[in-house]
């Protein structure tokens, strides 16, 4: 179970959507939650020096996250602790969390409207390259209700998997996340036919046929089901013994993914992101198709070998 949650703000009513969420797994998981808000370059002075940072400044922003930490203890009996803090937003964010031993953090995927592009996917994307511990991401909307509102647990996560050992990486927090909220798990692995392949042609390995090899397909699908089976006997150690096991066989992984959601009535996607560079979507372009297209939370955590290769 999780024992501290970070939720970082901006002071935008879309970030403030993370604080209902946050409070609803707090409470089932009997854990604390930490409020965070912190400054953006863009506040800073021009001068290169010390950024301008006006007493009257500090004290509504202290105000702001106090208020906020403490409706949560009051309105939601959730333990608080709350901060604000100056510099590099990402890197903040990443440092607080390792300072309060948080284990899971809570945000929006854009916090902020207008122009701003320290919320416009990037914060999301760093914290995610940059963060040791899992994130789980939420689509705004933009109607939200107040934001102290209870949220409903997840009734039906889905667990995407590759066969990778990276993949894995998301189990400790997925099934955290499904033991507080009771849902069952559903395992996915989507299998690309594989060509078929002659080995008369000088070119065949250029340009495979796009004409599916069954055989070979089916073997990669039974290999396929024999490591979910695996990962459910992983997931039962871990307290999750509601597990389904699935293997699709599709072209276009994304699409399977989230026709799967849709048909099963999933609330919740998780995965490890394996996305690279310093690319604006580096947060795996499946989780960016799945939160858009979709709209689900999505759970997300990029495992350390993942990030060293950044």
């Amino acid at each position: 179970m999780f024992t501290k949650l970070l939720v970082p703000l901006d002071r935008s009513s879309l970030a403030e959507q993370a604080v209902g969420h946050a409070s609803s797994i707090a409470r089932a998981c009997h854990a604390g939650v930490d409020v965070v808000l912190v400054h953006e370059v863009e506040q800073f002075s021009n001068s290169g020096d010390e950024p301008t940072w006006t007493a009257s400044q500090l004290q509504d922003e202290e105000h702001y996250v106090r208020d906020i930490a403490n409706e949560l203890a009051s309105g939601a009996s959730v333990s608080t602790t709350h901060a604000v803090l100056r510099g590099d937003v990402v890197g903040s964010i990443s440092t607080r969390a390792r300072e309060v031993d948080a284990d899971l953090i809570v945000m929006t995927s854009h916090g902020r409207t207008g122009l701003s592009r320290a919320w416009l996917g990037s914060v999301a994307d760093g914290v995610i390259r940059h963060s040791a511990i899992p994130v789980l991401l939420l689509r705004p909307v933009k109607e939200p209700s107040p934001r102290l509102t209870p949220r409903e647990l997840f009734h039906k996560m889905l667990l995407l998997l590759d066969g990778s050992a990276e993949a894995l990486g998301v189990l400790e927090a997925a099934s955290a996340l499904a033991r507080c909220s009771s849902a069952p798990i559903m395992l996915l692995r989507v299998v690309r036919p594989v060509p078929f392949i002659t080995s008369d042609s000088p070119t065949a390995f250029i340009y495979p046929s796009l004409m599916p090899d069954d055989a070979a397909t089916a073997s990669v699908v039974d290999e396929a089901r024999h490591q979910l089976a695996e990962v459910a006997r992983m997931l039962a150690e871990r307290g999750c013994a509601d597990v389904e096991q699935h293997v699709v066989v599709a072209d276009r992984v994304a699409q399977a993914l989230l026709d799967f959601s849709r048909a099963h009535g999933a609330d919740l996607v998780a995965m490890s992101t394996h996305g690279r560079g310093a690319s604006r979507l580096a947060v795996g372009s499946m989780a960016d198709k799945v939160l858009r297209a979709s709209g689900l939370p999505v759970l997300l955590y990029r495992p350390p070998t993942a990030s060293s290769r950044t």
